[in-house]
């Protein structure tokens, strides 16, 4: 009993600890901005939600008044999606590669790729600006997606799936005269939904928080995303809370719709 009660008392306080700071964030963005300049952040709901959000979903900004949120708001989901959907899938093809097509060098090759791991994006700024002026890539959507591509991660969580699969699956598909695409197609895809799905939640989060990589590539106003548009606003105002609201509520929301494959498959449930 003492055990349980202490155990539940460490999650709710883990709970809080979470969930108050956007609580504050959330309520403040109810308050005028001379309230919160008075008596700062706010954990009761005032009287200006209304004019507050209404302000930033008509927000005009930059030299042109070309930046708004709704331009903002569909660049980050262009780049967030882009992001989702092709880190999972190269993610999918190369964790494949490796585990089915075996080779002397696939231990070597993979372990190269987890390595990248340890090369953060903004450590290879200056080499991977170069490549996308290069290609041509400045101020587009592609040219903040590509260099964010490179996720070992889930080319990791793909290869421990594969390997706790049956190898019966492989020789019943070689008998059947199966090649690789349809093995592919039709035993491992359908198994990997559930860990493709897990694998897209966290690479749309990853590339819907980006910050540095897109101030440096996209300097026309309209490829501004949400979390770049935040300098506009302020970061003590009511419009201002009520602009990262808006900015944090689709990858809750996503993670809301996934959360069963985003805790159970990359906890290794099934």
């Amino acid at each position: 009993m003492i055990r349980s009660v202490i155990n539940h008392t460490i999650l709710l306080a883990g709970l809080a600890f979470l969930l108050v700071p956007i609580a504050l964030i959330f309520f403040s963005s109810t308050h005028d901005t001379s309230t919160l300049t008075r008596q700062g952040l706010q954990l009761f709901p005032g009287s200006s939600a209304v004019q507050n959000y209404h302000d930033i979903l008509f927000l005009e900004a930059g030299f042109a008044d070309g930046i708004t949120t709704l331009s903002m708001l569909k660049n980050s989901f262009i780049v967030g999606f882009g992001v989702a959907f092709l880190t999972t899938l190269f993610s999918l093809l190369s964790a494949f590669g490796i585990v089915y097509f075996r080779h002397q060098w696939s231990g070597f090759l993979f372990w190269l790729i987890f390595a990248t791991l340890l090369f953060p994006l903004e450590s290879r700024f200056i080499t991977t600006f170069k490549v996308t002026t290069d290609l041509g890539l400045i101020n587009t959507h592609m040219g903040i997606i590509l260099p964010t591509l490179a996720a070992a991660l889930g080319t990791f969580f793909f290869r421990q799936f594969f390997l706790t699969l049956p190898e019966e699956y492989a020789e019943a598909a070689i008998l059947d005269g199966a090649g690789p695409w349809k093995f592919f197609k039709d035993f491992i895809l359908p198994l990997s939904w559930a860990r493709a799905g897990a694998v897209f939640v966290v690479s749309f989060m990853i590339g819907w928080n980006q910050y540095l990589w897109p101030v440096m590539i996209s300097t026309d106003e309209s490829m501004y995303t949400l979390i770049r548009g935040i300098q506009f606003v302020g970061q003590e105002t009511g419009s201002g809370m009520a602009f990262v609201i808006i900015s944090i509520l689709p990858p809750f929301l996503m993670i809301l719709g996934f959360q069963r494959w985003f805790f159970n498959d990359l906890s290794g449930g099934q």
